[in-house]
């Protein structure tokens, strides 16, 4: 959506499936992540200057301090808490945290802890402590800074705690001294998941299912990820080779990996739901790519856990016949045609065209120009020659332009710029272009000139503008979608966006905040219909602010 490719994100070689991982408060490469999941909570009667936070970023922690300034009942304590989205189980990880349990009471000490599956301190829930002494009076201290493995299958939710523990009645910091008797920083957590969604796919259609199917033809179909952490890549493949792979939503940005973790190969996401767990999915794909016949398609949805669904499974045929532009002159041999019959010479610019012309529409219009003989091989002057036309996908033919040979049997006809189609050049009075036994033609296939420019005016907000300049347009008007380009190729950012009535299209995109400052490399598409081929603007490159 942006897409993946926004965010920089690194994509696992070896992948487990079913696992995922969200990052808090700052990602791998040093900028912000969010504190979704997390919320705080106290309890007991905590003194003055007990207190407690989710807000964080890189190098302002999430925190829980215990009594800085006034004593402390036993069982008292400020906390953290970690709850895994709906639909998926904490499944390990590591946190990087500050732990400090000083300060000194009867029977009484600070504790620093961190728990899982539950609150409960005990072995089977403590991962790791700090604590003071619990000899009466005794002052010391214990305090750890570092990274924390968190046990892998434990479920639950993670707690992060700073408490005065010790025997019922007592407090911590019984003498005054006000320190700071317990404390627990949180900078960051790598926080594992585990998912069994399973990506479904339904309501597939489009030009791609019809029987042989051409040029840049279209899928579209219903992406799920039922209680997953939603629909990540779509992958198409014609007989085992890839045709579409790329992230057909990004949600903002928030569907975008911020790296891949090196242990469990997990990629990581800064969001509790960073892809979308329903939506439509319209697939370009062209077709010119694999031979006429016969082909199997098969479409796959894997989400952002890495759980994989082969969602569709079924024979395809496609139909991209070459036509060959013959520019000779056609055959003057047979004696039953009905009327004159006259052989084309062509000039040496109208043979260089060769046997299949491909232009984009800025430069379609067409000069066809030569020398018209009698069937015996005289020059013919005074015969009339017009120009037709036919659009590519169909069979009806119209006037663009016509000429009268000069007394040395020159013509020129110019073809005025257009959409894909077939010019043929017949000669003699009343002579059809269906049916003259005296013409030549010329299958001109033609592409839009599709522009873009991008504009980053603040805010994390892209604006895209252009204009696919081609006549007609058709009903309905064509889409464009914009592109940026990924580590693993270009993908899709947002939706596809219809053109106006003079082929002009405006789209914003809000983009994430945490990719402010980054470049990136755009491009904007349209497909193929039947009266032109898909067109592909230049690269514009942009830094987000």
């Amino acid at each position: 959506m942006l897409a993946a490719s926004l965010a920089g994100g690194a994509f696992a070689s070896a992948a487990y499936a079913g696992d995922w991982m969200q990052v808090s408060c700052m990602n791998p490469d040093g900028s912000a992540a969010s504190s979704e999941g997390w919320s705080n909570f106290t309890v007991g009667g905590l003194g003055y200057g007990s207190n407690s936070g989710t807000n964080c970023a890189p190098g302002t922690p999430m925190y829980a301090i215990v009594s800085t300034d006034a004593a402390t009942p036993v069982n008292s304590s400020e906390d953290l808490q970690y709850t895994p989205p709906s639909g998926s189980t904490l499944g390990g990880g590591s946190v990087d945290v500050s732990l400090t349990a000083d300060g000194y009471g009867y029977n009484a000490s600070g504790v620093a802890a961190i728990y899982t599956p539950a609150f409960a301190y005990n072995g089977s829930n403590v991962i790791t402590q700090c604590a003071a002494g619990l000899s009466p009076c005794w002052n010391g201290t214990n305090d750890f800074t570092g990274g924390v493995e968190l046990p892998a299958s434990r479920g639950g939710d993670l707690f992060i705690s700073a408490s005065c523990g010790g025997n019922a009645g007592e407090i911590c910091d019984e003498g005054g001294s006000n320190g700071g008797w317990a404390t627990a920083f949180l900078y960051s957590a790598d926080l594992l998941l585990n998912s069994t969604a399973s990506p479904t796919g339904t309501a597939f259609s489009g030009t791609l299912l019809d029987p042989d199917a051409h040029g840049t033809a279209s899928l579209t179909f219903t992406a799920g990820d039922p209680g997953g952490p939603g629909v990540y890549k779509v992958i198409v493949s014609i007989d085992g080779k890839s045709a579409y792979d790329a992230t057909p939503n990004t949600n903002g940005g928030e569907c975008a990996s911020a790296g891949t973790d090196s242990g469990s190969g997990a990629w990581m996401f800064d969001w509790q739901q960073p892809c979308l767990q329903t939506e439509t999915v319209d697939v370009p794909i062209d077709t010119t790519a694999f031979a006429d016949g016969e082909h199997e398609l098969t479409v796959q949805v894997e989400d952002a856990a890495q759980n994989t669904s082969t969602v569709l499974d079924q024979e395809i045929t496609t139909a991209n016949l070459t036509t060959v532009s013959s520019l000779l002159p056609t055959s003057v041999s047979s004696a039953s045609s009905p009327g004159p019959l006259y052989g084309f010479v062509l000039d040496k610019a109208t043979s260089a065209l060769g046997t299949k012309v491909s232009r984009s529409y800025d430069h379609s219009a067409l000069t066809l120009s030569g020398t018209l003989n009698t069937a015996a091989g005289a020059i013919a002057p005074g015969v009339t020659v017009a120009l037709w036309a036919s659009p590519a996908a169909g069979s009806t033919f119209s006037v663009l332009t016509q000429t009268t040979t000069d007394g040395a049997g020159r013509w020129v006809l110019r073809a005025p710029a257009g959409a894909t189609r077939v010019l043929r050049v017949v000669a003699g009075v009343g002579a059809q272009p269906a049916t003259s036994q005296s013409a030549v033609s010329v299958n001109e296939a033609v592409t839009p000139s599709l522009s873009l420019h991008v504009a980053t005016p603040g805010k994390a907000t892209l604006v895209f503008t252009g204009r696919l300049a081609i006549t007609p347009l058709g009903t309905p008007r064509p889409q464009i979608l914009v592109e940026v380009r990924a580590p693993r190729g270009w993908q899709a950012v947002g939706a596809p966006v219809r053109v106006d009535a003079s082929g002009r299209y405006r789209y914003v995109y809000p983009s994430s905040a945490l990719l402010i400052g980054h470049r990136f490399a755009f491009r904007v598409t349209t497909p193929a219909t039947s009266s032109w081929g898909a067109a592909l603007s230049r690269v514009r490159e942009a830094v987000l602010r």
